[in-house]
C-alpha cells in the first residue's frame, strides 16, 4: 500500500505498522525479548505493532513488554497490545518501584522524555529527561538500547554546509536542548560502567503521520487562512512508518561507546513546502517573516547509506495530508507548533 491510498483510520494503522524486508530480517536476527519503555505515545504502538508483524513474518518468537503510565483516558493503545499478544505494564517509569519492577530484556527501546512545557517545569524535565535515563541503563547493564533522543541540541548551520552530522559539536539551547544532552550522557555514563551495555542514540527530527505532524499542521494553517512563519526556512521530513522501521534497525548497530544515528529525511524549504500544499489546496499561503541564514539542518547520511533509501517520498506524503485533512481524518490533537507565526513581524 502507498501512502496515497489510506482512506480510514484502520488503513492508516495498517500502514504505518507494516514492517519492511529489512525490518524483518533484522529482527530474525535479533535475540532475546524486547521491552519498549514509554510506549503509549506518537509512535510506540504502531512501532510495537511493527515489531509484533515483523516477528510473526520471520516466525520468531520472543516477549514483547510494553511498559508505560498510558495515562490518557481515551488513549486505546493498552487495549490493542493485549490484542496483539504484548504484555502491558501500566506504572509511573519515574517511580523506582515499579521500574525496579520490571522484568529482564536483552533487547530495549527507550521512549521516555518531556518536551512541551519543559522551559516551565525544570524539574520534570530534570527527572524524566536525566535522571530516568541514569536508572534505566543501570538496571538494563547488559541490555541493547535504542534510546530514542533529539536533533535538537544540534548547532544551526547554513543550508550549503549539508547539514549536521553525528558527531558534530551540540550547542543546547534551553533546559530541553541540555536534558537531551544530559539523556545521552546518562546512557554513555552506564555504558562505561557496564561493558556488556551496547547503545544506540536515535535522534530524530519531524516524523510526520496523517494525524499528527508538520505537513497536516501547515495544510490547517493554510485551510485557515493563518500566517506561515518563515523563522525556520529549512526543515528535515521522514514518514513515521519510515522513522520507526529505523529505530527497530537501530539494533543492529547498538554498541559500546553509543552509537549516534541520525533519522531526518531530506533538507526542504518551508516556503516551498507550503507553496506546494497550496497548489493542492487551491488557496495562497501566508507566509511572514525573514528568513535567516541559519537553522538546524540535519544531515541523515551515515543512516541511508546504513539501511538504505527511505520508502515514503514527501510528495506523496504531503498529497495524502491534504486529502486526510480534507476528508476530515483522525486527527490526535497534538499540534507541532511548526510555523506559527508571533505578533512581532
Amino acid at each position: 500500500m502507498n501512502i496515497a491510498d489510506i482512506r480510514d483510520s484502520k488503513q492508516l494503522r495498517e500502514f504505518m505498522s507494516s514492517p519492511s524486508a529489512g525490518v524483518i530480517e533484522s529482527l530474525r536476527g535479533l535475540k532475546g525479548d524486547l521491552l519498549v519503555l514509554g510506549g503509549s505515545g506518537k509512535m510506540g504502538p504502531e512501532l510495537t505493532e511493527m515489531i509484533v508483524r515483523a516477528d510473526a513474518a520471520a516466525g520468531t518468537r520472543r516477549q514483547i513488554t510494553v511498559a508505560s503510565t498510558f495515562s490518557n483516558p481515551a488513549d486505546r493503545s493498552a487495549e490493542l497490545f493485549a490484542e496483539l499478544g504484548v504484555r502491558v505494564l501500566k506504572g509511573e517509569l519515574t517511580d523506582t518501584a515499579f521500574l525496579g519492577s520490571l522484568p529482564p530484556a536483552e533487547n530495549l527501546i527507550y521512549m521516555p522524555g518531556f518536551k512541551f512545557g519543559s522551559s516551565a517545569n525544570w524539574e520534570k524535565a530534570v527527572h524524566v529527561n536525566c535522571i530516568l535515563p541514569y536508572l534505566v541503563g543501570e538496571k538494563y547493564a547488559d541490555s541493547r538500547i535504542v534510546v530514542f533522543s533529539s536533533t535538537n541540541p544540534y548547532a544551526y548551520t547554513g543550508i550549503r554546509s549539508g547539514g549536521a552530522k553525528e558527531g558534530d559539536p551540540l550547542e543546547p539551547r534551553g533546559i530541553y536542548g541540555w536534558s537531551i544532552v544530559a539523556r545521552e550522557s546518562a546512557f554513555s555514563v552506564t555504558a562505561r560502567r557496564h561493558p556488556a551495555q551496547r547503545s544506540c542514540f536515535y535522534r530524530l527530527t519531524y516524523a510526520q503521520h496523517l494525524a499528527y505532524g508538520v505537513i497536516v499542521d501547515l495544510v490547517k494553517h493554510i485551510i485557515q487562512g493563518k500566517e506561515i512563519s518563515l523563522a525556520v526556512p529549512y526543515v528535515n521530513l521522514v514518514s513515521q512508518r519510515d522513522a520507526n522501521e529505523r529505530a527497530v534497525r537501530a539494533f543492529e548497530i547498538c554498541a559500546n561507546p553509543p552509537v549516534m544515528l541520525n533519522v531526518s529525511g531530506p533538507v526542504v524549504a518551508v516556503r516551498d513546502i507550503a507553496r506546494k500544499l497550496g497548489a493542492l489546496l487551491g488557496r495562497d499561503p501566508v507566509l511572514v517573516g525573514e528568513e535567516p541564514e541559519v537553522c538546524q539542518i540535519i544531515d541523515d547520511g551515515f543512516c541511508v547509506r546504513r539501511f538504505g533509501a527511505y520508502n515514503d517520498a514527501l510528495d506523496d506524503i504531503m498529497a495524502s495530508a491534504v486529502n486526510w485533512v480534507r476528508g476530515g481524518g483522525e486527527y490526535w490533537g497534538k499540534p507541532t507548533k511548526f510555523g506559527e507565526a508571533k505578533r512581532e513581524y
